[in-house]
């Protein structure tokens, strides 16, 4: 076309140069041939242009309907009347409608009935409506379900008519997520209303938003008189300070909890109450103000008993102090009497060992110088005589030993048990021989806590015992041996002896306790209550097992040394 353009302009100069005695009429004819040939030029121009943008409409226009149909979300078009015009993929799938379903159905079928009255006032709020956007939420009816949808209308217009397109949005998750809510709110507020502490929501200013049963039971304050109220009027804390406030501040301000805080407090309907106060800052929702949950814990009762307590604790202290001074007066006075006792025993055992070494020596001096004129009988009576007093020496001296570890102060200390066994079988020495004993040790006896005269004469009691409870024509058979364990030292001392029947191995520690005469096995039946209370003053224990004809195993268990 420009070429066009550009060669009639080219014929329109070489008109302009004709010839001299060219005619006037062909030169006009030629200009208005030029006009309309620029004319018709302007008008392809114009043609193609229009082309263009018809073009890029329809394409636009066939995006927009392809999006229309594939958006995810419902879009019907339909007329003042509900009458659906168009719809989309969406829409059609909402409904659960075929694809050629939806053509002139009108939108009140598809409404639930509950609902048709609020889809009737939507319309006419459409139509009411110049030009703005209409937002209703109500409940459409599928063939298998309800669906909860907001319904948005814009008006438009098409071929001069006015229509409106509606999108359909789905509310289901919404719904969902709502109930949700309401069900951990529902939730929430059955544990607040089972918890029996009293509890209060506040806000920002620190008034009451809501509180539970238990604080409104305890403070009698009904909840909905109590809402919107400030907290110092409903715990009156006008005369306490403003020590609570200020840490309720600083949770709610700067996020410190607040935890186990005592203070006393007077409400009205109460009186004087100490509670003690525990408070979070709570986030109801992303741009609300941040609140306060207020723990309070009534402690009254239980610092009326802690002053209770700690007044019966002081005054019992007093009475203990007391006692103790009682205790140490009469511990010294027993002291006292022990050793003057223990004076009178040993004068009383030295004058009563006297006339008995006298008897047992005129005896003897009698049977040796009469002992022929004496007879048989006499003999007997003599030998008696000796023997009565002897044995009542060793009983006195037996008595006198037993009443010293009863009565003697010793202070416990690290002992070398070995060398004091040693130094015992080296004493016993002579009725080893005498008897034909086999004495066995095995192994080294370990240091314990004790005391060395204490626990020479445990081992010496154990050990004369074994060598003289044997059945005849016996020799005795001892083994010693240690063993260590976690806490404290076991010494055992076994042998090959007559045994002692199970009813009788704890009654053997008692005082005076034979069970055997006089004659078979001789001895004053103190021996092995020496042993016990010599390891007891040591803070030991002593036990036996045994089975008769079948030896026995003493033991002895004493404190192992620190370190």
């Amino acid at each position: 076309m420009m070429s066009r353009l550009n060669s009639r302009s080219r014929g329109q100069l070489l008109s302009n140069s004709r010839p001299p005695g060219r005619a006037a009429g062909e030169d006009a004819k030629d200009t208005l041939l030029a006009q309309l040939e620029l004319q018709n030029t302007r008008l392809l121009l114009k043609i193609e242009e229009l082309q263009r943008a018809q073009t890029e409409d329809d394409l636009s226009s066939r995006k927009l309907q392809a999006l229309y149909h594939h958006v995810p979300i419902g879009y019907v078009t339909h007329d003042a009347k509900g009458v659906i015009v168009d719809w989309n993929s969406a829409a059609a799938e909402l409904l659960e409608a075929r694809k050629h379903g939806l053509a002139s159905m009108p939108l009140t079928f598809f409404v639930a009935r509950k609902d048709i009255e609020i889809f009737l006032n939507h319309l006419r709020r459409c139509k009411r409506s110049p030009g703005g956007q209409v937002v209703s939420e109500l409940r459409l009816k599928g063939l298998t379900r309800l669906v909860p949808l907001q319904l948005l209308t814009v008006p438009i217009h098409a071929q001069g008519e006015r229509l409106f397109q509606t999108a359909l949005v789905d509310l289901t998750e919404r719904k969902k997520n709502e109930r949700a809510l309401q069900d951990a709110k529902d939730f929430s507020d059955t544990i607040i209303q089972t918890i029996h502490e009293p509890l209060l929501v506040l806000d920002g200013s620190l008034k009451v938003v809501r509180m539970n049963d238990a604080f409104s039971r305890m403070f009698k304050v009904p909840p909905q008189f109590a809402k919107n109220m400030a907290l110092e009027t409903v715990l009156n804390l006008w005369w306490t300070g403003n020590g609570l406030r200020e840490r309720l501040e600083t949770c709610l301000v700067k996020n410190v909890p607040l935890t186990n805080f005592e203070f006393q407090v007077e409400p009205r309907n109460l009186g004087k109450r100490t509670f003690v106060f525990n408070a979070r800052r709570l986030y109801p929702s992303d741009n609300a103000p941040p609140l306060l949950l207020l723990a309070l814990e009534d402690i009254t009762a239980r610092k009326q008993a802690e002053e209770r307590l700690a007044e019966s604790n002081r005054l019992l202290q007093e009475l203990n102090n007391e006692l103790e001074k009682r205790v140490a007066s009469r511990t010294r006075e027993l002291r006292d009497s022990n050793k003057q006792l223990e004076s009178f025993c040993y004068s009383i055992a030295h004058d009563l060992r006297g006339p008995l070494r006298t008897m047992a020596g005129f005896g003897a001096i009698l049977q040796q110088r009469f002992g022929q004129k004496l007879g048989p009988t006499g003999e007997d009576y003599t030998r008696r005589i000796i023997g009565g007093a002897k044995q009542m020496d060793v009983l006195i001296r037996d008595l006198l030993e037993y009443g010293r570890f009863n009565t003697v102060e010793f202070a416990r200390a690290r002992v070398d048990a070995d060398e004091i066994l040693t130094r015992v079988l080296g004493n016993l020495q002579p009725a080893i021989a005498q008897t034909h004993a086999s004495i066995e040790r095995k192994g080294r006896l370990p240091y314990v806590v004790g005391h060395g005269v204490a626990l020479e004469a445990a081992f010496s009691n154990l050990l004369t015992n074994a060598l003289k409870f044997v059945p005849p024509e016996t020799a005795p058979k001892v083994t010693i041996w240690p063993e260590e364990r976690e806490n404290d030292i076991s010494i055992c001392i076994a042998d090959n002896g007559i045994g002692i029947p199970a009813q009788h191995q704890q009654k053997i520690f008692e005082v005076f306790q034979r069970l055997h005469a006089q004659k078979e096995y001789p001895g004053t039946g103190i021996g092995l209550a020496i042993v016990s209370k010599a390891v007891q003053r040591m803070g030991g224990q002593v036990g036996v097992e045994s089975e008769p004809g079948k030896g026995s195993r003493f033991w002895i268990n004493l404190p192992r040394p620190p370190g």
